[in-house]
């Protein structure tokens, strides 16, 4: 598909998030199919799958544009100079948001294993945020952080009873080994 959207397609495609966003968070998503997301949204299942390949495309998608909306508003309140300090920031406003969406986020770690060029750009653009008060940039440093970031990320969502402050503390005592 070509990156130019038209504006009904880009309308349409908009749509398609909202409602399955919404659908998503009332059924849970392996509940929802794409049938009940088309027919939400109003349009046909081919037109779905005209966007999106197929449901976790779709849920990666979503939860990426939703983790680019908690970085944007963890941003607002990050007067952090090091990267260490940035981490622990802003991995306070994503823990949390990961673990109101527990099984989303299982669904996007998946995706994330297996298909990690998926979300290289935002990777990239989220180890430069780190590093951006920072003399220079230090890609193996970078690397190292962010593997702390989604091994405790990963630790947390399958405890028992997720805590987003107990997650940032563990994440906090990796980051003073750095």
């Amino acid at each position: 598909m070509s990156n130019q959207l038209t504006p009904k397609k880009l309308q349409t495609r908009t749509r398609i998030c909202q409602t399955a966003w919404e659908l998503f968070i009332a059924k849970g998503f392996e509940s929802t199919s794409t049938r009940d997301i088309a027919k939400a949204a109003g349009i046909a299942n081919g037109t779905l799958f005209s966007h999106f390949a197929n449901k976790d495309e779709l849920l990666k998608v979503l939860m990426i544009a939703q983790i680019d909306n908690v970085i944007a508003d963890a941003q607002r309140s990050d007067n952090h100079q090091q990267p260490k300090l940035k981490m622990r920031h802003y991995a306070t406003h994503l823990y949390a948001f990961y673990l109101q969406h527990v099984e989303f986020s299982k669904t996007l770690l998946q995706s994330l294993i297996w298909q990690g060029q998926f979300f290289d750009e935002q990777i990239q653009q989220f180890k430069a945020l780190l590093f951006a008060s920072a003399p220079q940039y230090d890609e193996v440093r970078a690397a190292a952080m962010m593997d702390c970031y989604f091994m405790t990320l990963i630790e947390g969502l399958n405890q028992p009873s997720p805590n987003a402050n107990a997650m940032v503390r563990r994440l906090s005592a990796k980051l003073a080994l750095l």
